[in-house]
């Protein structure tokens, strides 16, 4: 009796769209498709064994009991094919699991690490950094991300530095034209940001 957890990783393995998934049913169709060409090879070189070996007795083949002899000698294609097909099978489920483990392990944990620290940043959280283990396999995306992050901070912190400047000359004894330059330079820093206004009231 299949467990409800069990078919629930079956279903997912079969539709879900993570890189693991994919990759996953990537490595078997390769397996079922390597399984097939072999057992094609098989059945073809198979044949080419049996012909060479009736050739070769052929001049015996006049006697029945010669016959029966190569019959019994010779096993029958289907027990052939049915013993080579478990072996094969048997071989392709060590290796997609193990090919999968693989791809799990050291290709799914970085792209995993960098949704995370995206899922952070979407957040508030822009300290986040990525271990040096999670940039190996993907060293250029996990540069590129850090780069952008830290784009981000420093024009956040511009922003926060202007604003509490126009903060301090609204309070303070600073002239209007004090005043009016904080907030055009945190204008400027919060220019870097582009944002479609009207797909995020949509979107909202």
């Amino acid at each position: 009796m299949t467990r409800s957890t069990d078919s629930f990783v079956l279903t997912s393995l079969l539709n879900g769209k993570s890189f693991q998934a994919r990759e996953i049913r990537r490595v078997i169709k390769l397996s079922l498709i390597y399984l097939a060409i072999t057992t094609a090879l098989l059945g073809i070189f198979y044949h080419m064994m049996l012909d060479r070996v009736i050739k070769g007795a052929a001049p015996l083949l006049f006697v029945s009991e010669d016959t029966q002899l190569i019959n019994e000698t010779l096993p029958s294609l289907s027990s052939v094919l049915g013993n080579w097909l478990l072996v094969m099978m048997a071989i392709n489920v060590v290796l997609t699991i193990v090919l999968g483990i693989y791809i799990t392990r050291k290709l799914g944990a970085p792209l995993m690490a960098i949704k995370r620290a995206l899922r952070e940043m979407g957040a508030g959280n822009l300290d986040v950094k990525l271990r040096e283990s999670d940039k190996k396999e993907f060293g250029e995306l996990a540069m590129e991300l850090t780069q952008a992050l830290r784009s981000v901070r420093e024009q956040i912190a511009a922003a926060k530095s202007e604003i509490e400047a126009a903060d301090r000359a609204s309070h303070g004894d600073s002239n209007l034209e004090e005043f009016d330059q904080a907030l055009r330079n945190c204008k400027l820093a919060l220019d870097y940001f582009q944002v479609d206004t009207e797909n995020t009231a949509k979107a909202a």
